[in-house]
Order: C-alpha cells, then sequence, then structure tokens
C-alpha cells in the first residue's frame, strides 16, 4: 500500500492524477498521453511502407506542389522556384548573353556576364491548399459492445483518432459521438474512464442527428464520419425526446435513421461504417446506407479496428486536398 500511495504521489507531481471530491481522475495530459500511446500502437501495426501517410512538412498550411509556378509577392510562404527565378533573370538580361556570329560560345573576352536577380524574377511554386476537416466519430456504446468484447479497442481507436488529429491535422476539428438508448457527445478528457451502457437500444439516428449539428455549425469545413458499431439501428429519438427501443427494430426506427443518412448525402459528408461482426441483418442495413449514401463498408477484425479507422481518415483527409 505504502507503495502504491507513493506511485499516486509521484503521478500526481507529474500532472497525470488529479483529486476531485477525493477520488483520483486522469488529468487531460494523462488522457492525451493514453492517446499519443494508443496511436503509436496504431502505426506500429500498420504494414511497412504501404500506407504512404506520411506526410513531409510544408510551409503555412500549403498542401501538394502543383507543378505551377506564380509571380513572389510579399508575405509568400512558398518555396522560390529557383529555375523559374532564374530564367526570368536570363531572359530580362539576353542581350547580355548574346554573340557575334562566327563566335566561340565557349571563349569570352574579359568578365563571363552574370545572372542578376532582380525582385520581379522571383517566383514560387504553386502548392494546392490544405482543407479543414470536421471529423465526426460515432461510437456505438451498446452492451452488446462489452459481451462481444470489442468496447476496449472502439475507446482506444477514439482515443487514437484525437491524438492523431491534434498532432498531424491542427486545423481540423474532431467530435465522438457515444450511442447507446441515446446518444451524446464524448469529449477527450471522457474516453479514457468511459464504460460501455448497460441498456438497450442502438440510437444511430440520434448520433447522426448530433453529427448533423456539429457539421452544420462548420459549413466550411470537409465533413468525415466514421462510424463504428457492431449492431443494426434498434432505437430512435422520438419528438417529445425519449428514446424508443424495438428489436426487430421498429419500421420507423429504420426510416428516421436513413432520413438522416439523407440529410448528411445531402451535405456531401460520406459515412463510412465500420462493422465488428458478420451479422445479416447489420450487413442489410449498412449495404443500404452505402447504396444510399455513396460511403464505404469496412468489415473490421476488432483487434485491427485502430488501423483500420486510421487509415481511412488518412485516406480521405488525402483526398480531401483542393
Amino acid at each position: 500500500m505504502a507503495a502504491l500511495r507513493r506511485t499516486e504521489q509521484e503521478l500526481e507531481r507529474q500532472g497525470y492524477l488529479q483529486r476531485n471530491a477525493g477520488k483520483l481522475e486522469l488529468t487531460p495530459k494523462a488522457v492525451r498521453r493514453l492517446g499519443e500511446t494508443a496511436l503509436r500502437r496504431v502505426f506500429a501495426d500498420l504494414p511497412e511502407g504501404g500506407s504512404g501517410d506520411h506526410e513531409q512538412p510544408d510551409a503555412g498550411q500549403a498542401g501538394e506542389y502543383t507543378g505551377a509556378t506564380r509571380p513572389w509577392q510579399f508575405g509568400d510562404e512558398q518555396s522560390i522556384d529557383a529555375a523559374a527565378t532564374v530564367r526570368n533573370a536570363l531572359l530580362r538580361d539576353a542581350a547580355a548573353f548574346r554573340r557575334q556570329p562566327g563566335q566561340d560560345p565557349h571563349h569570352w573576352e574579359g568578365d563571363p556576364p552574370r545572372v542578376r536577380l532582380a525582385a520581379e524574377d522571383f517566383e514560387v511554386g504553386e502548392t494546392q491548399r490544405r482543407t479543414c476537416a470536421a471529423v465526426c466519430l460515432l461510437v456505438d456504446l451498446s452492451y452488446s459492445m462489452a459481451i462481444r468484447g470489442t468496447w476496449g479497442v472502439a475507446k482506444q481507436t477514439a482515443l487514437a483518432l484525437h491524438a492523431l488529429v491534434r498532432s498531424r491535422f491542427p486545423q481540423d476539428s474532431i467530435q465522438v459521438i457515444g450511442f447507446s438508448n441515446y446518444a451524446r457527445e464524448l469529449r477527450e478528457t471522457d474516453l479514457a474512464g468511459l464504460g460501455w451502457d448497460m441498456v438497450q437500444g442502438t440510437n444511430l439516428h440520434h448520433a447522426l442527428v448530433l453529427a448533423g449539428r456539429y457539421l452544420d455549425r462548420r459549413p466550411e469545413h470537409d465533413p468525415v464520419v466514421l462510424i463504428v458499431t457492431d449492431g443494426e439501428p434498434t432505437a430512435h429519438l422520438r419528438r417529445d425526446g425519449s428514446s424508443w427501443f424495438d428489436w426487430p427494430p421498429a419500421p420507423e426506427t429504420l426510416e428516421l435513421t436513413l432520413a438522416e443518412v439523407d440529410k448528411m448525402t445531402r451535405r456531401r459528408a460520406s459515412l463510412n461504417i465500420f462493422m465488428l461482426v458478420d451479422d445479416e441483418r447489420l450487413t442489410a442495413f449498412v449495404d443500404e446506407v452505402a447504396r444510399r449514401n455513396g460511403g464505404r463498408v469496412l468489415r473490421a477484425q476488432p483487434e485491427r479496428l485502430g488501423e483500420f479507422v486510421v487509415k481511412d481518415f488518412l485516406r480521405t483527409r488525402r483526398a480531401g486536398k483542393r
């Protein structure tokens, strides 16, 4: 016990634990550390050289070079295109390089002419602009996730995605939404100590409603919606705000959920769904979602969920660059 207390005191001293109403809690610093650890594990599982996801750093918000150039302007952060700049200087001072007919091109009388750069000669390489994304990760919290042992990897995946966005895509915004009989936003600090909900219901309808509101507040961002689930929708939100559960799913549950899918389609938000079980009814539902929305369906083994989600997110971000 004395050793445990010393460990607690040291973790408090380093800022990883804090006391709240007499209880020890993880600090935001500790949660970020957990996310970074989860992300390192994900990247360690990726095939070597196969992902192509590690971008080279560049200036400002610039992305990949297009091959075109433009005149340099004060304040530009793009790299100077040396070849285009020297070419401009040569064309401007072409008279200094003219030879008389019959003159040996390799022989100069006196010093050879030099390239003299002027401010108007400089050109910069044009780049694609890197867009901002609004990322919504919808995670099933239903009791079946605990029974099947998939909730732990789902939580680690959410922490890893938080760490990835924070470290490599700081211009993006991310919201994690957990859903069972109801849906709710989960902050990063909520995830570490979060457990599954011992209630009936997989209310994807409510989760899509919350995600839609989040995206609507960020119309200038590219929408990225990722869904992790092990079951078909069995609950929906009624007009009075209460949750309705039924199994097999009530027709109204499916209709309302698919109506939110159609709204996401009109927002140009593709829904990429990660199925954690091979279930006939779930397969039929997600295939209908893909047909209506155009998103992707990925059958992920639970132990590889983090790898699947991170790779899919990186693929989406590369495709979203303008």
